[in-house]
């Protein structure tokens, strides 16, 4: 099977053709690419495939095998994949993911691509649609007890569902411990991703990352939408800013007149290989 190791912010991820991989289970495949001990190491694996509603299929998976509906650094790195292996010629394109159809620009020298702007739509706030299992229309600011610790939270779903929390001190906070606390909290039914986020100023946010199913990661596109929405409509911040990331940073834009979210930033290629077994 050949794939493609390629990373936005450092977020990496394995690339394979839909037919290079028929008949293997996925969710097997991509628990055994992403270990960095004993496979080659990622924080998921996507598959590009072909689509009858759209220019390209994105279906994504987590380090842990379980299946992801959106990812945002993933989607630019599918927009490199794709274009530089022909399986689409063009720079702006639809692709088709588990949360929806997401219309993605594509930014190079007509031969390799550098980077990507995507349209990663409308952020969710209803409790059910995340899903959080709290009364009330949305959760804004909303003060939880996890683990016999309190936080405020605001949870949204950009495809998938994201709980952030502001911090006055990012680099205080044990993201490793906490982050996996919240993520498995009872009030989550299919689990969160955690962003913990400094306000650095109106047009800048630092942010750390728990993912769900991967943990620590270095960079989360979905997540830095979700920190500057919440960080827009709580007047953090304006509604739109540079989301900085232990992997590199990325513009994020709320568009208020469309109700859509746009994100921009890098798309790399690492190395190409095979797996023999």
């Amino acid at each position: 099977m050949q794939f493609a190791k390629l990373h936005g912010c450092g977020n990496d991820y394995i690339f394979v053709k839909e037919t290079d991989i028929k008949g293997v289970d996925a969710s097997k495949a991509a628990k055994f690419l992403s270990d960095r001990k004993k496979g080659i190491g990622a924080d998921g694996l996507i598959i590009a495939g072909a689509s009858e509603i759209a220019d390209i299929k994105m279906e994504m998976y987590n380090a842990d095998g379980s299946r992801g509906k959106m990812c945002g650094n993933g989607i630019r790195c599918l927009g490199k994949y794709a274009f530089e292996r022909k399986l689409t010629i063009k720079t702006v394109l639809r692709v088709e993911t588990d949360s929806g159809i997401k219309q993605m620009w594509l930014y190079g020298d007509g031969t390799r691509i550098s980077a990507a702007k995507v349209n990663m739509g409308k952020p969710v706030f209803c409790p059910d649609d995340i899903p959080v299992l709290l009364p009330g229309e949305n959760i804004i600011d909303r003060e939880v007890c996890i683990e016999r610790k309190k936080y405020t939270v605001t949870c949204l779903s950009m495809g998938n569902p994201h709980t952030v929390i502001f911090t006055d001190d990012i680099d205080k906070i044990q993201i490793g411990t906490e982050g996996k606390l919240i993520e498995n909290a009872e009030i989550f039914p299919d689990r969160t991703n955690v962003m913990f986020v400094q306000v650095v100023s109106e047009k800048q946010l630092k942010m750390g990352i728990w993912e769900r199913g991967s943990g620590i990661t270095m960079a989360c596109g979905t997540g830095a939408c979700a920190a500057l929405v919440a960080g827009y409509i709580t007047k953090r911040c304006g509604n739109e800013a540079e989301v900085l990331m232990p992997g590199g940073t990325v513009e994020v834009t709320y568009d208020t007149a469309d109700g859509n979210v746009y994100l921009l930033g890098d798309a790399n290629e690492v190395f190409t290989g095979e797996v023999v077994e």
